[in-house]
């Protein structure tokens, strides 16, 4: 009996200590857990390229540099450029409205022929708006849009700091688990309290589930940059490949989407077809919004369920949902985790009835 109790104390001591430090550890790490995470699947996902790297330059540190490095860019180089050619066209926007001298007027201004198809349309809807302050209410509007776009550029100004210390602390996780993923996976796969062929599946479908959600992300947003780039070509918007790039990286922004790049770029042909009596401009515009609806953006609705869902072998059910509930729980790279964790899920309660099956033989 005292031996019992004498070996039973330091486990009970042992246990104890062990969830208190873990729950400790999770508060430490808390404020850098998803940027732990993103960094973890990013090392992941480039981990290919890594063991390529390595055949060539035979150093592990320096094999890590290189693919960390290639990442920083992927990275950052299409967000520069993004916001380049967004800056210059809400320039070239900005000038072309002061010309017009657009403004809480802009209902008002007189075509020059009345019988024009564009025209007529706004004239249509300005008919149903309310005549009394009009000016007051368009007023209104522009300063609390205005002051939106101002608090927004505010606070992003003022979370710059703390983003780039989430960006450093990723790449820094990427680079060393990139180095020593090999030791860590080993540790992993020791930890699991499970059978070998199940220890084996869950790493399989962790696997499987990543690089489809990884991928199917990527190829529908190639897809709807295509798809962009050729509407914007066949209504004869200037760049369309150019746009259909923008479109593309903006295609990979959760609640953001392609409408930021092809619903500005409508709106501007139908101001145009307004201004200077173009109904070919007016018309091109509401195709573009119809093009743009129905098309471009819905496809990722559509086609990412299915894609992801038929490469990892899950239903596309519960990609959406993972998709949808990742997002909200923790933001864009719950894109990856969202779906992944509920694979894992149906792995987990798949081998709980294998377990179960086996269990009731000898009962």
């Amino acid at each position: 009996m005292i031996k019992i109790k004498s070996k039973l104390y330091p486990r009970i001591f042992f246990s104890v200590l062990f969830i208190a430090i873990i729950v400790l550890a999770f508060y430490i790490t808390r404020p850098f857990l998803a940027t732990l995470v993103t960094g973890a699947i990013i090392a992941y996902l480039s981990y290919p390229l890594y063991k390529k790297a390595l055949k060539h330059v035979k150093s592990k540190n320096f094999a890590s540099l290189i693919v960390t490095i290639v990442i920083v860019l992927l990275l950052t180089l299409p967000v520069v450029i993004v916001i380049t050619l967004i800056s210059k066209e809400a320039y070239a926007t900005y000038t072309s409205l002061s010309e017009h001298n657009l403004g809480t007027n802009f209902l008002k201004i007189i075509c020059n022929d009345e019988s024009s198809i564009s025209c007529r349309a706004v004239k249509g809807l300005v008919s149903y708006l309310p005549q009394e302050n009009l000016d007051y209410y368009m007023q209104v509007t522009i300063q609390k849009i205005t002051g939106y776009v101002l608090e927004n550029v505010s606070g992003f100004l003022a979370s710059i700091p703390s983003f780039l210390l989430n960006f450093f602390v990723m790449i820094f996780v990427v680079y060393y688990l990139l180095k020593d993923g090999d030791a860590l996976g080993k540790r992993i796969k020791n930890i699991l309290p499970l059978k070998e062929p199940h220890k084996q599946h869950v790493l399989d479908k962790f696997h499987d589930v990543t690089t489809a959600v990884f991928y199917g992300n990527i190829s529908v947003a190639i897809l709807q940059g295509i798809l962009g780039a050729l509407g914007f070509f066949i209504l004869g918007i200037s760049s369309p490949v150019l746009w259909g790039f923008v479109m593309m990286i903006f295609a990979l922004i959760p609640f953001v989407g392609t409408a930021v790049v092809w619903l500005p770029a409508a709106l501007n042909l139908v101001f145009i077809g307004y201004l200077q009596n173009d109904n070919s401009a007016a018309i091109r515009g509401v195709v573009l919004i119809i093009y743009g609806a129905f098309v471009i953006s819905s496809i990722d609705n559509i086609l990412k369920p299915r894609i992801i869902g038929s490469r990892a072998n899950v239903h596309p059910i519960l990609v959406l949902l993972g998709v949808l509930g990742g997002l909200n729980l923790f933001g864009f790279i719950g894109l990856i985790i969202g779906p992944v964790m509920l694979a894992l899920l149906m792995t987990f309660v798949g081998i709980y009835e294998e377990e179960k099956a086996e269990l009731e033989k000898y009962f």
